[in-house]
């Protein structure tokens, strides 16, 4: 096709053949820079394989009975298998994993680690604690949130100080409200939005006539 073009070109005289060919070079080059603009990167390939995620919030002495629940007592756990792990208000102890609520798939994963480089958590050169973040505490009416990560062989972790019903430190808020919607959690109190069972009457207990009889006085009662 080229050389035909050429061919053609040749018989129109220069000037003409010279615009022709500053054409058909632009076009060829639009062609080349729009094949690269559709090689899209895979969101979920960009996911760490050994992406783990723990957030806690311990709110200070004096913040009780607080309805959002970035402000109340929670925490969550998220494995690199997508195992959600999750619980408010009521915590289990320290060395126990709070109770599995569901499992990520991979896409979600990866809307959790968009969310955090979104929000400026994903870069262990800006994280606020080198040590164990678990030996920060509370100043009374304050709320501590603290957010680790383990990504691609890295673990830190970063600290939130903020006032209950403030808006300041938005990005921790953000984040923990996110990974608490993973966890089925909300700004409804557990006692408030858990619903009992149901129990139903089944009748007599049909192994009844197959008890023994009580003795009375040492004689099976009649």
């Amino acid at each position: 096709m080229v050389h035909a073009t050429l061919s053609s070109l040749s018989r129109v005289g220069p000037a003409c053949a010279a615009a022709a060919l500053v054409l058909f070079g632009g076009f060829a080059l639009g062609g080349c820079a729009s094949t690269a603009r559709t090689q899209a990167v895979d969101p979920v390939g960009a996911v760490p394989g050994d992406l783990w995620i723990e957030v806690v919030v311990t709110p200070g002495r004096g913040v009780v009975d607080r309805a959002r629940v970035e402000e109340r007592p929670a925490r969550f756990v998220l494995l690199p298998d997508g195992s959600m792990h999750g619980e408010t208000d009521v915590l289990p102890e320290e060395r126990v994993r709070p109770a599995r609520v569901r499992r990520l798939a991979r896409e979600q994963l990866s809307e959790v680690w968009s969310m955090l480089r979104s929000a400026g958590f994903t870069n262990a050169g800006f994280a606020d604690v080198d040590g164990n973040v678990r030996l920060l505490e509370p100043q009374a009416g304050e709320v501590l949130a603290t957010l680790e990560i383990h990504a691609d062989g890295e673990r830190f972790a970063f600290a939130r100080r903020y006032m209950p019903g403030s808006d300041d430190q938005a990005a921790m808020r953000r984040v923990v409200r996110s990974i608490a919607s993973l966890g089925w959690a909300s700004d409804e109190a557990l006692a408030e939005s858990a619903e009992l069972p149901l129990r139903y009457d089944l009748g007599a207990d049909p192994y009844a006539r197959f008890a023994q009889p009580a003795r009375v006085g040492g004689e099976p009662s009649r």
